[in-house]
């Protein structure tokens, strides 16, 4: 019975840690009528000592969230490209921004104007589901990083 209560606190102390070190920073979505696909950025920080994975996004808004990356063709054009995951190293952070990985917002529930708020939930294997409110409209104005914040991570 003492292993068993043992084994159970060391999951709960484990499972807090975990969620507590990814961190989501600067999150915004772009306008869009109901019929026309969104976009969502903002930056992912993983301050813990192992890497994360994030495995799907979801948000009430929208039927639909995929993860996705802006890549260049053979040709020369950009197109967008799906990931089914996008690792996040440890102690650093990866960047959703236009023109490189974003998350896109499919089937919207309704128009998102400027002034309306984005829920907009990510999963993590390590951290599990974790929730962010992304503003809708421009881009936020970053007065300066939170200190904990190292440089960007590219793929």
């Amino acid at each position: 019975m003492r292993w068993y209560c043992a084994m159970l606190l060391s999951a709960g102390v484990t499972s807090l840690w975990a969620q507590g070190t990814v961190t989501l920073h600067g999150f915004w979505a772009r306008p869009a009528g109901k019929a026309i696909p969104s976009a969502a950025y903002g930056v992912i920080h993983n301050r813990g000592t192992r890497a994360d994975t994030l495995l799907e996004a979801a948000s009430p808004q929208a039927r639909r969230v995929e993860l996705h990356e802006t890549v260049r063709d053979t040709a020369g054009r950009m197109r967008m490209q799906k990931l089914e995951r996008l690792v996040v190293p440890a102690g650093d952070s990866v960047v959703l921004r236009p023109g490189g990985l974003h998350l896109m917002l499919y089937e919207l529930q309704q128009a998102l104007r400027p002034g309306d708020t984005l829920q907009l939930r990510l999963r993590f294997a390590q951290a599990g589901w974790q929730q962010v409110q992304c503003p809708v409209g421009p881009p936020p104005r970053l007065r300066r990083q939170p200190p904990e914040m190292p440089h960007e991570h590219r793929h």
